[in-house]
């Protein structure tokens, strides 16, 4: 779907014929937005005050990934933010880059490394042993 948009009316109201029809991506970017919202305060919490800041390390992980559900969601944290940065970013050298070629070139890149990281976290995440 092609990304459109028309300027908003003056007086801030929404006019009839004043339509926007946005990406698949920008949803998802908003989505992903949201979830974040939630998922970043339970892991700030669970990681810095839980613990002592000075004696953060693997071990906490070790303690944590024991457990299928927080394995899952620090899987999904990571994975979701991966995704959010990429989308972000995909719009930013869309808008800041002028050839359609070298802006194609950019977003297979990125989508290259995103893509890396994302199988390097799924293979330490779900591969690791905490026993």
């Amino acid at each position: 779907m092609t990304e459109t948009r028309d300027s908003p009316p003056v007086d801030g109201a929404a006019g009839a014929d004043a339509t926007e029809v946005r990406s698949w991506g920008w949803h998802l970017l908003q989505v992903s937005s949201w979830v974040l919202v939630v998922m970043v305060p339970i892991h700030l919490y669970t990681t810095w005050l839980l613990h002592d800041p000075g004696h953060v390390g693997v071990a906490i992980y070790v303690d944590r990934w024991r457990s299928g559900a927080w394995r899952a969601f620090d899987w999904a944290f990571v994975m979701l933010a991966l995704l959010h940065g990429g989308l972000g970013l995909e719009g930013l050298l869309r808008e800041r880059i002028g050839s359609p070629r070298g802006r194609t070139a950019a977003v297979v890149a990125v989508a290259g490394v995103l893509g890396a990281l994302a199988l390097a976290v799924s293979v330490a995440v779900l591969r690791f042993d905490a026993r």
